[in-house]
């Protein structure tokens, strides 16, 4: 090896290693406060469809636990993979979904299974945020079969981008090409980065673009609204399996004016 060639060699070792330390300290964004789709606006805009769905009410106080669960994904598991859907980690984060949605059912104790059902959300809402779906889907509401992770094994072109950067030091040539993509964004990026597919907000790199040429759409608005259907589903369900939380929780709408999920809404800060 040269003295050139090693040189090289060094300095692209010590970008891999500044990279990972960089990782290990910097939170996964998801739909984060730049916006304007966060997970706690997502989360109640699915809120109110449940409500006008199943003519139940949330309590005040579950949805804020759901929604604290939601947020604490963040804040405890911010360099864990499977709770953001990084790393073309589809099968491990599909599989921390349902653990997640099944203790939930399982839990005896009000706080933690609905803190679990929100962290069970916030995972649903970021697969949307951080794969290609919406590219592959755009305008089209087909939910992702993240409660049948197997499903994934056949679609071959969905993904999700590179948090770490480690995997990718070889291969930074493939990973740019996600960045130089004008056209058929439907595409498989191979070494695709979060920086490039991520739409946690309207400024992000791929949500500068709109999803059909003429309408007002970007990226970040359609997947905010394929992870808000998805919530709405999944609490939907929840409700129709009779999870004993949810049941605990609801406020027939007549009781509450149609205005439980509204006034929550308007007295929990975005």
């Amino acid at each position: 090896m040269s003295s050139k060639t090693n040189f090289v060699f060094l300095k692209f070792l010590a970008l891999g290693i500044f990279a990972y330390f960089l990782s290990s300290f910097a939170p996964l964004r998801a739909f984060g406060k730049k916006g304007p789709h966060t997970h706690t606006s997502i989360t109640q805009e699915a809120f109110l469809e449940f409500a006008n769905i199943t003519d139940w009410d949330l309590r005040a106080d579950c949805m804020e636990l759901i929604v604290q669960g939601n947020l604490r994904a963040d804040a405890a598991f911010m360099n864990n993979d499977a709770y953001h859907c990084d790393n073309d980690n589809i099968l491990g984060c599909a599989d921390r979904f349902r653990t997640l949605k099944d203790d939930s059912y399982r839990e005896s104790n009000h706080i933690t299974g609905l803190i679990k059902l929100g962290m069970a959300l916030h995972i649903a809402q970021d697969f949307y945020s951080h794969s290609n779906w919406a590219e592959n889907y755009p305008m089209v509401s087909i939910l992702a079969p993240i409660e049948h992770p197997w499903i994934f094994l056949s679609m071959k072109e969905i993904q999700t981008g590179y948090f770490n950067l480690l995997p990718i030091i070889e291969h930074t040539e493939e990973a740019g090409d996600c960045f130089d993509a004008e056209a058929g964004l439907h595409g498989h990026y191979s070494f695709a980065t979060h920086a490039c597919l991520n739409k946690d907000s309207s400024d992000s790199h791929r949500s500068l673009s709109t999803v059909l040429p003429g309408i007002p759409v970007t990226y970040h608005d359609w997947a905010a609204n394929l992870a808000k259907e998805h919530t709405t589903q999944i609490l939907v369900e929840q409700y129709k399996a009779k999870h004993p939380l949810i049941l605990s929780c609801l406020t027939p709408k007549v009781l509450s004016f149609s205005c439980g999920s509204q006034a929550y809404d308007f007295l929990r800060p975005n």
